[in-house]
């Protein structure tokens, strides 16, 4: 098994690409800290994961928060002592717009989550990745942090940042045995990508953007990405963007 022996922290895991990348991390051997706000359905991961014969545990932690994560990662650490891994995943999806038609509250909630939510989660997981002899951080960025769309100011600048805040992790830890990447997903069939099954326009975009016969990706095939990462195998891999995207950015 790739991760044996490893934590793994999953932010965001109660659905989508957080849930399948806890049960795949889990089968590949990892004790896996499942953390998100929806507590039923993070809970149900665990669940999941433990009849499969995993091992994981849920943890409730809003990412913008600092006590909380500062909080949930100590605890991590205290009951499966020691921390490897840390993936990054958890975001702020809704209210996309441009500069002059988002609301500053929307803005400031879109920022704090999916990018300062990674800073959070990062600063207070490196002393325990460091103490475990090094570790990997990956954050789920969006071919949106590569290249914009029109109407989504908030998401793209988060998305762009976080890749930008994965390469400084990388500059400044590297020789402390600390590996810091970002996965660029683009379409992707997850429950937040639901809202657009009825938008022909985004649609027929995303069917242009696909190099590979099908307009949308499995949440399994970015959580596969993640797992090597994660893993060993990638251990001259760092400060990457990794995309699973079908193509998208080739387009």
């Amino acid at each position: 098994m790739r991760l044996e022996g490893k934590v793994a922290i999953i932010t965001g895991a109660a659905s989508g690409i957080g849930r399948a990348s806890s049960i795949m991390f889990a089968r590949e051997g990892a004790t896996v800290a499942v953390t998100d706000i929806n507590d039923s359905a993070g809970q149900a991961t665990v669940d999941e994961i433990e009849a499969a014969g995993g091992q994981a545990r849920y943890w409730h932690c809003d990412v913008s928060e600092r006590e909380q994560v500062k909080s949930m990662i100590q605890d991590v650490r205290d009951s499966f002592g020691a921390i490897n891994v840390l993936f990054n995943n958890a975001a702020y999806l809704r209210g996309f717009g441009t500069v002059t038609d988002t609301d500053d509250d929307l803005w400031d909630l879109a920022i704090r989550t999916s990018l300062t939510g990674a800073f959070l989660c990062s600063k207070y997981s490196i002393p325990h990745l460091v103490e475990a002899g090094g570790g990997s951080i990956i954050s789920t960025a969006s071919v949106g942090g590569v290249v914009t769309f029109k109407g989504n100011a908030p998401y793209c600048t988060a998305k762009a940042g976080l890749i930008m805040l994965m390469k400084s992790i990388a500059a400044d830890y590297g020789e402390q045995g600390i590996r810091a990447n970002s996965i660029a997903p683009g379409a992707i069939d997850t429950p937040i990508n639901k809202i657009y099954k009825d938008d022909l326009e985004v649609q027929a975009n995303w069917d242009r953007k696909s190099l590979v016969g099908r307009p949308l990706g499995r949440p399994e095939e970015v959580a596969a990405a993640a797992v090597f990462l994660a893993s060993d195998e990638s251990s001259f891999v760092t400060a990457t963007v990794l995309a699973v995207d079908g193509g998208w950015l080739a387009t």
